[in-house]
């Protein structure tokens, strides 16, 4: 019998919809006896009256994913006799040895890294409290009080110290009572940070405050001179759980240790705290595996009696390697298991076969290692987006497009939902939310840079009778041309923002001691002098400016907003149309504009403009 056949080509894979894309093919060829329909994957739909059943047919294709899998598997069957399951286990074996010490490796890193952090972390908080300290030099007397104030010393350090230029013990965080009963100035820290004229990490030594092992982090403090006035000592106890319980639960296994080594051989960290700040370098020993290769790993040391893997890995901020000593036997206890489980129970095909398939799955599933690589690499933010814009044309290629289409949609939603949540939507000036986040940041930058900050807060003048007089359409087109003003004249490196209805904000960063505040209040008031433009018709607006000027850091953020509203508070007492500036915490004006207070007529120009809305 012969049919007339119309094929028709659907556009998804997705049997849910094919009844409705069946429907479709019908209609559009509904002349034909006879209709096929053919998915991208291959499976065809074909509809014979007649018989009015649907017959669903396979047609693999070469390039196709499904082909491939088809093809692993059977070649996987048909080697399987010629395999040894033997030698399969012993490349598995080699392979798992690789893969452990890889891991203990990736662990290695993480805890070194960890380790660089918490260092730097420690030298940063020293750092910041000598820089405290030269800025306002004080008498040995007073350095007591100064770290009593800090209390992020008491987190990251056991104790911290400060001696004078001559090794005299001058403030104890930990016992005040040692005060001037120690001097150490023979002590090789002390002797190394006056003559690196910088902080530097000390060698391990034990105590005479606390008699425990510990090692030092100094920060010298320069008086105005240039000389070290003092020298700040944060020592961290080396038999305190906290040190090391980081590393432990970073490698979260109970087989083997850690332990950590100078670069002289000595003992720093330790399971047995006995062996701490002994010398663990001597011949035949872990210590001397360890100092005498580059960072690495090996599976014949010897530690105890018993072989072991032994990695390890320098750190960058203290001349330390952290090691871990992994025994054989833990290693690859699950591996002797089956190792004798496997050779009785396969025969020397069964293993050539999976390697042969393994082999294969490999250099088949290059594509989609390739790609996990690449959604990896564009996680941590190494890679562009556009990498998974591939022009393939098989299955990889279009899971790569369609992973781009999508994450190229949510950069754009994340864009566009980050601008409108920091983003006055009349305006187009920051909002109350953005000011928030970003006011403190700016001055804990201006802490770190040791810079003066500025906050301006402006209200309009007279603003609610513009909007009971000439309607709020009025008043939102004086509030477009104010935000406008106020961008133009203030400097790049400044943010504005509305806070609310008339009230904005401007940011005033990178302001060097000496710097004349009273420019900045000038020019925004000669930028309110021209009339503004509503609906065609000109009116005059005015503004009342506080500025809040840090002239000591550091400063709390509710502190230089009071400091600004006073001054605001104080401008409009004078009449208004001017500007105020005011020091943070010193409850004094250092200027105030001479002010000019407009006229009735012009505070909100009722005589000249008609009295309905526009």
């Amino acid at each position: 019998m012969d049919f007339q056949v119309t094929t028709v080509e659907l556009p998804c894979d997705n049997e849910k919809y094919a009844a409705v894309a069946w429907q479709a093919a019908l209609i559009y060829t509904s002349p034909a006896p006879y209709t096929r329909a053919t998915f991208p994957s291959g499976q065809t739909l074909a509809w014979h009256p007649p018989l009015q059943e649907m017959v669903v047919r396979q047609i693999p294709k070469l390039h196709t994913f499904k082909f491939k899998i088809t093809a692993l598997l059977v070649l996987m069957v048909m080697l399987a006799a010629a395999l040894v399951a033997g030698v399969s286990l012993l490349v598995a074996e080699q392979e798992m040895r690789k893969v452990i010490a890889a891991q203990e490796m990736s662990m290695l890193s993480s805890a070194a890294a960890y380790l660089d952090r918490d260092i730097t972390s420690k030298q940063q908080v020293l750092r910041g409290l000598a820089e405290s300290m030269q800025a306002e030099p004080m008498a040995a007397n007073k350095v007591q009080a100064q770290l009593e104030l800090r209390g992020a010393l008491r987190d990251e350090f056991f104790n911290v110290t400060a001696y004078d230029a001559e090794g005299k013990l001058v403030a104890n965080l930990l016992d005040r009572r040692m005060i001037g009963k120690l001097n150490s100035k023979n002590r090789q820290y002390f002797r190394d940070t006056v003559s690196a004229q910088e902080g530097i990490v000390s060698a391990p030594f034990r105590s005479v405050l606390s008699g425990h092992p510990v090692l030092a982090i100094t920060q010298p403090v320069f008086g105005r001179n240039g000389s070290i006035d003092y020298i700040l000592v944060g020592t961290i106890d080396l038999q305190r759980p906290a040190f090391a319980g980081q590393l432990n639960a970073l490698r979260g296994k109970t087989e083997g240790y850690l332990f950590i080594l100078t670069a002289d051989g000595t003992m720093l960290y330790h399971p047995n705290q006995n062996r701490v700040l002994t010398q663990a370098a001597g011949p035949g020993t872990l210590g001397q595996s360890v100092l005498a290769r580059a960072d690495g790993w090996r599976d014949d040391a010897i530690d105890d009696g018993q072989p072991v893997l032994l990695a390890h890995k320098r750190l960058q901020k203290a001349d330390w390697t952290l090691a871990v000593s992994f025994p054989i036997r833990d290693a690859f206890a699950s591996m002797a298991s089956l190792r004798w489980h496997a050779l009785l129970a396969a025969s020397m095909v069964a293993l050539v076969a999976g390697l042969a398939a393994w082999l294969l799955m490999r250099a088949l599933l290059a594509p989609l290692y390739q790609l996990y690589s690449q959604v990896r690499s564009f996680g941590r933010g190494t890679i562009d987006i556009e990498q998974f814009n591939s022009g393939k044309a098989d299955e990889f290629g279009h899971l790569s497009r369609a992973f781009y289409q999508v994450a190229r949609q949510q950069q754009m939603a994340e864009r566009n939902l980050q601008r409108l949540a920091t983003t006055d939507p009349l305006t187009g000036a920051h909002n109350r939310r953005m000011f928030d986040e970003f006011f403190p940041q700016a001055l804990k930058r201006a802490i770190r840079a040791g810079q003066q900050i500025g906050l301006a807060v402006l209200d309009i003048d007279y603003f609610k009778g513009i909007n009971d007089n000439f309607g709020h359409q009025a008043g939102d087109t004086v509030l477009v041309q104010f935000a406008d003003r106020l961008r133009n004249a203030v400097r790049s490196t400044d943010t504005v923002a509305r806070i609310a209805g008339d009230e904005f904000v401007i940011v005033f960063e990178h302001l060097e001691a000496g710097h004349d505040v009273n420019l900045l209040g000038q020019k925004i008031v000669a930028a309110m002098q021209a009339p503004f433009e509503v609906n065609g018709r000109p009116l005059n607006v005015t503004a009342s400016i506080g500025i809040a000027l840090t002239t000591e850091l550091p400063a709390d953020v509710d502190k230089v907003m009071l400091a600004a509203d006073q001054a605001l508070y104080c401008v409009k007492a004078a009449g208004r149309n001017g500007f105020a500036v005011n020091t943070v915490g010193a409850e004094r004006m250092l200027s105030v504009r001479e002010f000019v207070a407009p006229a009735k007529a012009d505070k909100v120009e009722k005589k000249n403009w008609p009295s309905s809305r526009f």
